[in-house]
């Protein structure tokens, strides 16, 4: 299956949701948002969120600085 994410093209041998997508790349923190084909998908929906064929995946994280 081909998605992008972040700009980039990624084969995955097999779907998965979200959550599992996060963990096989080890995102962690709290501090990000997913959004999936222009749309964010609320945290407590990853879990019963696909990724399917061509989707468009953007993960965003957010730091603190001055």
């Amino acid at each position: 299956m081909n998605i992008k994410i972040n700009g980039n093209d990624i084969e995955l041998e097999q779907s998965s949701t979200i959550v599992q997508m996060l963990q096989e790349r080890n995102v962690t923190g709290v501090m990000y948002v997913v959004e999936k084909n222009l749309e964010i998908v609320p945290k407590e929906k990853y879990s019963q969120t696909n990724i399917e064929e061509n989707d468009s995946i953007e993960i965003v994280g957010f730091f603190g600085g001055g």
